[in-house]
């Protein structure tokens, strides 16, 4: 089974600019997921640490697995995840 971890920054900086949007995104499609019974496991983390310091030019900042996004938005973030699914 493939994994795909997903961590949000739920810093200041990342909640002002759109991090719980995409921690929703996240969660929906977890629920679609486990309707449509891919073979793929997806675990959302949301971290207030991910941040090193005060970087709010990147705000906000998602991994997914090992690839960073910066100023990510939901659409970006839903798009990779999607394409990751595709791939397995």
């Amino acid at each position: 089974m493939k994994r795909i971890e997903v961590r949000v920054c739920v810093c200041a900086h990342c909640v002002n600019s759109g991090a719980m949007d995409i921690v929703e995104s996240v969660e929906s499609l977890q629920k679609l997921r486990s309707q449509l019974r891919t073979g793929v496991s997806l675990k959302l983390n949301a971290n207030e640490s991910l941040c090193e310091r005060d970087q709010k030019e990147i705000s906000p900042l998602v991994i997914v697995n090992e690839e960073r996004i910066e100023r990510a938005t939901s659409d970006i973030v839903m798009s990779r995840i999607v394409a990751m699914i595709k791939e397995s």
